[in-house]
């Protein structure tokens, strides 16, 4: 009987760790076309991890890890200055509620980025 509460608990603990881990992790696909027929128009994707505050950037052929600080419009991206993490240099912020990129270090005037949930 022990054996068998041991398991149910282990098994338990499992299942909502890795419920847990799996809700922390938005993947965004990121493009200039709001057209997301071709994957060749994907300019880079986001890997958010929103419990680690952690974000990589990946892109064709390379990939950035960034820190992410969440604000209940945006997600902002970025590097934060020094250890106590009180400001973040942002390189990208993603609004939340249209998923379009307000601003990125790299991006022209007028240009416009998409964003789409894949997870």
């Amino acid at each position: 009987m022990f054996k068998e509460l041991m398991k149910y608990i282990s098994l338990s603990l499992i299942f909502l760790l890795s419920s847990k881990i799996y809700s922390e992790f938005i993947v965004l696909e990121c493009s200039k076309l709001n057209n997301w027929t071709d994957k060749r128009d994907v300019l880079y994707t986001l890997q958010i991890g929103t419990g680690s505050k952690k974000v990589v950037q990946l892109f064709k052929r390379n990939q950035l890890q960034m820190q992410l600080k969440e604000t209940d419009s945006h997600y902002e991206i970025g590097q934060y200055i020094d250890a106590s993490e009180s400001e973040l240099i942002p390189l990208l912020k993603i609004n939340k509620a249209s998923l379009i990129v307000d601003y990125s270090n790299k991006e022209k005037e007028g240009e416009v980025i998409y964003c789409k949930k894949t997870s």
